[in-house]
């Protein structure tokens, strides 16, 4: 796909590909090595598919230890306790359509068939991933861009889908990008729904709602309406049935080392009570300020790096979304084929989490690095005049 570069006084008019400037003419040593990468990139999904299996069955050997909270909360779902299944359990951090999800695998399914198949489906949801990411960004980035970030996005990806099968959190990132591009795409009212389903699956995609904020001034308040009557209408049976579902939101873990809240002096074992809703109001407002700046495609990349830089916990799986947001910031940016942010999650914070697996200390200090310099970029990081895209497409910046 091309983009058309304006004409400059004295010159004909140019053409490039999308998001390159003007270069000198190619040798054919450099138009060689371009059509060798076209010609690799001819069949970018099957390349994708086939990394996907690969690092999924990197994984097999490393399994996780989360399937039994959805065992534990499948089987409350289909009890006499149901509405009690937060105040009972706190401990189980998923939205109710999760359970209702992943409740025929647990239950109709011997172990570890069930999870078996959870674990495949989530892997599949990350090439749905990627192709949404393809079709928001369809005017803005070469093929050869887009399919670097989504072998980085499904590296990370096999984490959340074969290590811990968090089949929760993996809906959530889904239904949150395809909210953001429904929404780009003019379909606000489908957006608002995909973006309420997502709490309804996780609730710390609550901050993603501030994606609303892209419609028209006018359309805030239905918009808005939507979204939180689809989230309630899932969320408050459980509420009046029992209202100590409340305190499941004060449920804590550990504060971890490699923490950045661990840099600030907090006690190792006990999350702090203004802590998940400090992630949610930081990420609200750091979000609506980047669409008040037009910088909408930092958005996604904001809400994840809030979260990471607030969490206790330091899981692998939580890097996913941070590369997600990094993936969808460098195709809206364009600027080059070396999709820099991207790199940078997946380098100084997913990889640390094995290479510095034994020194916490240090990957914290990369991660909390790493994780400041995407909120920085994502607020002051600007495209090169010359590399804007053409009228017909929205700017970032």
């Amino acid at each position: 796909m091309t983009d058309r570069v304006p004409e400059r006084r004295g010159s004909g008019r140019r053409s490039a590909t999308l998001g390159a400037s003007s270069v000198p003419p190619m040798n054919a040593a450099t138009t060689g090595r371009r059509e060798r990468i076209e010609k690799l990139i001819r069949h970018p999904w099957l390349i994708l598919t086939a990394w996907t299996l690969l690092v999924s069955l990197a994984h097999i050997g490393a399994h996780g230890n989360s399937w039994h909270y959805f065992v534990t909360g499948a089987k409350v779902f289909v009890s006499p306790d149901i509405l009690s299944l937060y105040a009972h359990h706190p401990e189980l951090q998923m939205g109710p359509l999760t359970f209702v999800m992943v409740s025929p695998f647990v239950l109709l399914l011997p172990w570890p068939f069930g999870e078996i198949v959870v674990m495949v489906l989530i892997a599949g949801v990350g090439l749905l991933v990627a192709s949404e990411i393809r079709k928001l960004m369809a005017n803005r980035a070469s093929t050869a861009t887009w399919l670097i970030v989504s072998l980085l996005v499904v590296t990370a990806w096999a984490e959340l889908a074969i290590r811990f099968a968090h089949l929760d959190d993996a809906m959530a990132l889904y239904l949150s990008v395809l909210g953001l591009r429904l929404m780009r795409s003019g379909r606000p009212l489908l957006s608002s729904a995909m973006l309420a389903l997502a709490v309804d699956f996780k609730p710390w995609a609550v901050p993603f709602v501030a994606l609303l904020l892209l419609a028209a001034s006018r359309k805030w308040v239905p918009l808005g309406a939507l979204w939180v009557a689809i989230v309630l209408v899932v969320w408050t049976p459980f509420v009046i049935g029992n209202p100590g579902t409340i305190g499941a939101a004060k449920f804590g873990i550990p504060i971890e080392t490699a923490s950045t809240l661990h840099f600030l002096g907090l006690p190792d074992h006990l999350t702090p009570s203004w802590d998940r809703y400090a992630q949610v109001v930081l990420a609200l407002a750091l979000a609506a300020l980047a669409i008040a700046r037009k910088r909408w495609a930092a958005v996604f990349l904001i809400v994840i790096v809030v979260r990471l830089l607030l969490d206790p916990g330091t899981k692998n799986y939580y890097d996913v979304g941070l590369v997600i947001g990094a993936a969808i910031f460098d195709l809206a940016l364009s600027s080059a084929m070396i999709p820099w942010a991207t790199i940078t999650a997946s380098a100084l914070v997913y990889l640390p989490s094995y290479l510095l697996v034994d020194v916490p200390l240090v990957r914290g200090i990369a991660r909390t690095a790493a994780l400041l310099l995407l909120l920085g970029a994502a607020f002051l990081w600007r495209k090169p005049p010359s590399e804007s895209p053409s009228p017909s497409v929205q700017s970032f910046s």
